[in-house]
């Protein structure tokens, strides 16, 4: 942290951005691998024989007046 606080005072907005770049690309990673295990343990099925009512689309009528 005090590390951080030295680089900040030196390069200004440009160590701000690094630290949130940084910090963010991290907090990315952490997610895609925990998707990446959910999907590997879930035994992902990329053609679903069953989708929720939300997901289907609605029936549409053409009706001409």
């Amino acid at each position: 942290m005090k590390d951080t606080l030295e680089l900040i005072k030196k390069y200004g907005a440009t160590a701000v951005l690094l630290a949130w770049l940084l910090h963010t690309n991290m907090r990315v990673n952490d997610l895609e691998a925990k998707l990446y295990n959910c999907l590997q343990n879930n035994k992902y099925n990329p053609n679903p024989t069953h989708l929720p009512e939300a997901i289907l689309p609605k029936e549409i009528s053409y009706e001409h007046t």
